[in-house]
This record gives structure tokens, sequence and C-alpha cells, in this order.
């Protein structure tokens, strides 16, 4: 699950409809993506997963709209115990939206997930299901809870769990996903053939009422899906916004510890070096810690004869050379730079920058990141291309 998310990783839905499923756009979905990409933060993860908990916690209603739309007795004591299974059988601690709150307080912090915010999105989607279900008939619920819902819980899940795991969480703290990865497959499977034994054995006369079943549950979770990654991206700058359109200071001057700081590299705070001499690198990085809120001020250092390794990141930055001389490399433009010099780095452009000359070249460099930080894949360390080491 490295990389761009393409198709269904496992074969976890009915075979007859697996090709439809996996044609859908939710498996291009930027959520999924970036679990895929390890892009999102355990924050993150924490934010949506509080939000998906409305959906979990609610999710035996669906079942019981299901059953609701079954006439046949023995379609709802299989449903009965897909129940059962939901609300942890004979140990309610076992009770799936349990697991979920148990995994919500450990991995997150989160001890009161019912208190939870949630969004209107978060609401709308769980109430459009719920609405599809009720006005249904018996073959298009169950191939919305089969094949849409519960045949891709587990794929779906993976994604969250290998994400979560790359971030350093134990397995044994994500059991309420690792359980849904290992039992949904029974659980579509039963919600599956209530699909096809209501078909009177002739599946082809049904297919175009059971795909558009599947496809309108994929659509929800999709458009779900992307209300949570756009929330994610800009939930974070909100405060920032706020304040700007409301005329606020994000901080009193008497919050502020310091406005003013010298250039040595003695006055800031150690943030990266990476030393590889084998590729001519050498430099170091400091940060200067003076109260900005968007802008980051940074001293980089590059020893004569070496350069910094090339890379790009989603802040831009205002370099000022303030000794020595070199060439900074932007693009496919090569800029001779020498003290008192201003060069211009745009966001997301390859670029670094060489010492050409004698003694150390130094570049003060004033950058976004204060705002750019907040949205995923823009760590310290995340866009740096090599290995670097970091320094306390």
């Amino acid at each position: 699950m490295q990389g761009t998310v393409t198709s269904v990783a496992k074969t976890r839905v009915g075979e007859r409809f697996e090709e439809l499923v996996s044609k859908h756009p939710i498996w291009q979905n930027p959520l999924l993506v970036a679990c895929a990409r390890n892009e999102l933060s355990l924050k993150d993860y924490g934010y949506f997963i509080a939000q998906h908990f409305y959906y979990s916690r609610g999710f035996t209603r669906l079942l019981s709209a299901l059953m609701m739309q079954c006439e046949d007795d023995k379609f709802r004591a299989e449903l009965s115990h897909n129940l059962w299974e939901e609300a942890g059988e004979e140990n309610m601690e076992e009770r799936h939206s349990n697991l979920l709150r148990k995994m919500m307080n450990d991995v997150f912090g989160i001890a009161e997930p019912d208190s939870t915010d949630f969004k209107t999105y978060t609401v709308s989607y769980f109430d459009e299901c719920l609405r599809f279900l009720k006005n249904t008939n018996s073959i298009g619920a169950a191939a919305f809870l089969g094949w849409g819902t519960e045949g891709v819980v587990a794929n779906i899940y993976e994604y969250w769990y290998e994400g979560l795991l790359n971030l350093g969480v134990a397995p044994e703290a994500l059991r309420y996903l690792s359980i849904h990865m290992e039992c949904d497959d029974d659980h579509a499977a039963v919600i599956e053939n209530i699909a096809l034994s209501q078909c009177g054995g002739d599946i082809a006369a049904h297919a175009g009422e059971i795909e558009t079943a599947i496809y309108k549950a994929l659509d929800l979770r999709n458009e779900y899906f992307k209300a949570i990654y756009q929330d994610i991206t800009t939930a974070k700058i909100e405060p920032l916004v706020t304040a700007i359109c409301g005329k606020l200071p994000y901080l009193n001057t008497d919050d502020v510890s310091v406005f003013t700081s010298s250039l040595a590299k003695s006055s800031g705070v150690k943030l990266y070096s990476n030393q590889q001499q084998n590729e001519g690198i050498s430099f170091e990085v400091s940060r200067f810690n003076i109260g900005c809120e968007v802008m980051d001020p940074r001293l980089l250092e590059i020893p004569e004869g070496c350069r910094n390794e090339c890379h790009k990141h989603a802040h831009e930055s205002l370099f000022y050379v303030v000794s020595g001389q070199g060439r900074v490399h932007i693009g496919d433009e090569h800029i001779d730079v020498k003290v008192g010099q201003l060069v211009y780095v745009p966001r997301w452009i390859d670029h670094f920058s060489e010492n050409t000359g004698s003694g150390t070249l130094s570049i003060l460099a004033i950058t976004d990141f204060g705002l750019t930080k907040h949205f995923p894949n823009n760590t310290d360390f995340s866009y740096r291309k090599k290995q670097h080491t970091q320094v306390a």
C-alpha cells in the first residue's frame, strides 16, 4: 500500500462485483492516498477516527435497517448473529464501539469520544446511509451493506492500520482495526448472500439494481472521506485565519519571550545537519525562535567546497547571504550569490545551495513554515531527500 492507491489491495468482496468495486474512485481518495504515502500525523489519524466513531457506534442501526427489509426470518437470524458479534457477544467490553473507544483513548488520548464535535458532513454521511437502507428493498439494502460497505471495510482499515504502525503505534493498541480486518469478510458474505438469494437465480436481471446500490455506498463514503481530508488540511489553520480576519494578534506582546536575536549559530536552536562526504554534502541548520507565528527564520551553514542536498517543500523561502559566496540552484536556474544578496525560492521547486568560495557560506532563510507545517507531508524532516542526522 505504498505510493498511489490504485485498486483494492486484496480480494475482500464478492467475486461477482469485485471488478466493479475495484474501479470505483474511492481508491484514489486523497485520504487513503495520504495514508498509503505516510503523509498523515498521529493527530490527523486521531481527528478523522474520532469523526468515524459516530458512524461506528451507530452501525448496528444500519444492520437493523437491513434486517427490517428482510422478509425471511432466516436472514434476520443471520443478521442477528452479526449484531451479536458487533455487541461483543457475552463480553460488553468487546463491543466494537467500546474497542474503538479504548483505541481512541490509548492511542490518541481521546478519553470521551462520545463528546467529539461531530461535523455536519459526518452526521450527514450516516444519515444518508440510513435513509437509503430504509427506502430501498432487500436487494438494494443488502448490496449497499454487503459489497458496498462491509466488503470494503477490511481493506480501508488496512490503510489506517499500516499507517498507524508506521507511526510507531503498537499492533495490540489497534485491535479494533485488526478485528474488522479479520471478521468483516464473513459479515460481508452473509449480507451478499441475502442480496443474491432475493434475485431468484437471475442475478443478471438485478445486476443494475445491485450495482447502483454498491456505487451509492461507495460514493457516499468517498465524499465523506474527501470532506475529512479537506478538514484535516484546513482546520489546522482556522485559528490563524480567524485571527487575521478578526484583526487579532496571536500573542500579546507580554507573551512573546524574545523579539530579537543575533544571527550567531549559538543564538539559535540546532534543527538538523547532514554529512555525506562521498556526495559533497555537508551542512547544518539552526532555527531562531523569536515569537514568529508564520515566518520561520533559519540559518543555513555550508562548509567550503560543500553543498546541501537537493530537496523541495511546501514552504517558500527568502535567502539572505550573510557571509561567503556560493551558488543557489532553483530548478534549472543557477544563481551566483555573495554577501548582501537576496534570493527567492518558490514552494515545491527542487533546489540546493553550494559553497563556491572560501570559508563558510552562511544564509539566513526566512520561510513560511509556521503556516505550511499544518499541512500533510511537511514536517521539519519529511521533505529531506537524504537521510539527515538530527541534532538536539
